[in-house]
């Protein structure tokens, strides 16, 4: 063999070498990574639903409480409609008195 023969053989048996080292230390990693991920998996899926439970109650007082501002505001309507009904109705009855004063 000659020099550049044993050269680009001892390259190849470096490539090759280097390569194997990369996919044996990826596929450790991979390992512990698959290991990892049922717990890491089951943390997450607790997390979320302890964040969809708060956020269900920080919903629900959301709520609540427009609904106290909404019967709030019912009442509030309720009282402008009735003054308005009791004006009307008075000035019917000092339209009926000058009806009646006429006659």
């Amino acid at each position: 063999m000659s020099n550049s023969e044993i050269l680009l053989k001892a390259a190849i048996n470096r490539i090759s070498a280097r390569i194997t080292e990369k996919l044996i230390n990826s596929a450790q990693e991979f390992s512990e990574i698959a290991e990892e991920l049922p717990e890491r998996f089951q943390e997450e899926w607790s997390n979320f639903k302890d964040e969809v439970i708060e956020e269900s109650k920080r919903l629900e007082k959301e709520e609540n409480s427009s609904k106290k501002e909404t019967s709030k505001q019912p009442s509030n309507e309720e009282d402008l409609t009735q003054a308005k009904i009791d004006n009307l109705r008075s000035k019917v009855i000092e339209i009926n008195k000058s009806i009646e004063e006429k006659n």
